[in-house]
């Protein structure tokens, strides 16, 4: 074409290809793209951007890439969620415009295509996926279409290019990564302890062996467990370190069954369980997961404040270092054996600290109060919602952690709330006030 071609970019539609246009979907790419057709790789959709029942574009999703350092620190995955989510992030593989001299059509196709890719795809596939990620050759292209359409780039990638379904080779030609998301608050879904429907059919079962931490991470928690004394009388076939590692990994994993912890024991590969000391039968080469009864009965006999203090040392030796998404706000922990009370970074989500409950029923508040009366927090600002708006936990921040707090007010607390609301009463918000009960004279500030 030439560069008067004229197209109205309100007529822009995009379509899911059929089984009997693929055929020129990959002539069309081997002519159009420089990298020519694609070989199918997972679940895959193809779009056919139409205008006025003309072919302007086509656009080839497929399988996410496997590791992408820039795009799991924005989400926030670790690897054990990363590799049970990646179908819920889907990767344009090819995106060709078929005709020349048409401004904007680039970025217009992609945006029409996108907003209607999370449907398309649930149609085709089952369910709704929540991200698109993308790679642009920066020797080739600056993306200029992807900005425009509203996509975000995150960094470069290690130069690596595909090879079949799940094998890497450098090439040593990094590329720009850009991700755009298909649905609201898709990094919050990404990261969500429990998925909604419309992406639960799109998870599947982590790998064997795939934690969410590091092997030095791992070897480092189960020595800190290994201080803990063994309360059990009998039934000590199974290491009190290996079982409350177990524990603790899935508590990290927003896991707080005992199934949970027994389902996880189960998934370490070979060489993790001898790292982390299982049981093993005379003449077996693998050693065997504990079962139930075994973390019920050292989960009732533990002293669960020192299982937290341990937790905590260790916390306190990685922060910084562990995924945002490993935090454990306010679990019971094996059918209320115990509650965990976390305190998290605002920022990263990532645990800094926990508090053990006494009463798993309704303990939350003395528990989150003792973990505040013992933890550096010197120039913070702590955020705690209606349950923790009382007097004592206000002054324990304030006095003993020596920090600043923000507490949601609810009805519930009436007289707390007719003060507060009185007290900012003609205040406009993150404006300096000349109230005199917010400024404490009568001069204002």
């Amino acid at each position: 074409m030439n560069s008067t071609t004229y197209i109205n970019l309100e007529e822009v539609v995009i379509r899911v290809a059929r089984a009997d246009e693929l055929a020129r979907v990959g002539s069309e790419l081997d002519q159009r793209h420089y990298l020519g057709r694609v070989r199918p790789v997972g679940d895959t959709l193809v779009q056919i951007a139409e205008a006025g029942g003309r072919w302007v574009a086509i656009l080839a999703w497929g399988a996410a890439a496997k590791r992408l350092k820039d795009q799991e620190a924005w989400i926030g995955w670790d690897a054990r969620t990363r590799a049970g989510r990646l179908k819920l992030v889907v990767n344009q593989h090819r995106f060709a415009i078929l005709v020349e001299g048409v401004p904007n059509l680039a970025s217009r196709v992609l945006s029409v295509a996108t907003k209607g890719l999370a449907e398309q795809w649930e149609a085709t596939h089952g369910y709704r996926p929540v991200l698109a990620e993308t790679f642009v050759d920066v020797e080739r292209f600056a993306g200029t279409c992807y900005r425009a359409a509203g996509w975000e780039v995150l960094g470069l990638t290690a130069g690596n290019r595909r090879i079949g379904a799940d094998y890497y080779v450098p090439n040593d030609r990094p590329k720009q990564l850009w991700i755009k998301p298909l649905v609201k608050a898709a990094r919050a879904r990404l990261g969500a302890e429990q998925l909604r429907a419309a992406q639960a059919d799109g998870a599947t079962p982590a790998p064997v062996g795939v934690l969410p931490v590091r092997q030095p991470q791992l070897e480092s928690l189960y020595a800190a467990f290994q201080r803990v004394p063994d309360p059990r009388s009998r039934n000590r076939r199974h290491r009190c370190d290996t079982v409350l590692t177990i524990v603790a990994l899935g508590l990290l994993m927003g896991q707080s069954r005992v199934m949970d912890f027994v389902r996880l024991a189960t998934q370490l590969n070979r060489r993790q369980r001898e790292l982390l000391g299982y049981y093993r039968r005379p003449g077996q080469k693998i050693g065997q997961a504990p079962g139930k009864d075994v973390f019920y009965l050292l989960l009732r006999a533990i002293d669960s404040h020192q299982l937290a203090a341990v937790l905590n040392a260790w916390l306190a030796t990685q922060h910084g270092r562990l995924p945002a998404n490993l935090a454990l706000d306010g679990k019971v922990v094996g059918d209320r054996l115990a509650l965990i009370v976390s305190l998290v970074d605002a920022q990263t989500g990532a645990p800094v600290a926990q508090a053990v409950a006494d009463d798993p029923i309704g303990g939350e508040i003395e528990a989150g109060r003792r973990r505040l009366a013992t933890t550096e927090l010197t120039e913070t600002v702590i955020t705690a919602d209606a349950g923790h708006a009382n007097h004592e936990t206000a002054r324990t921040i304030v006095m003993e952690a020596q920090a600043d707090y923000l507490i949601q007010i609810k009805g519930n607390t009436a007289a707390v709330r007719e003060a507060v609301a009185k007290a900012l009463e003609n205040t406009p918000p993150l404006l300096p006030t000349r109230n005199p009960a917010m400024a404490g004279s009568k001069r204002g500030n």
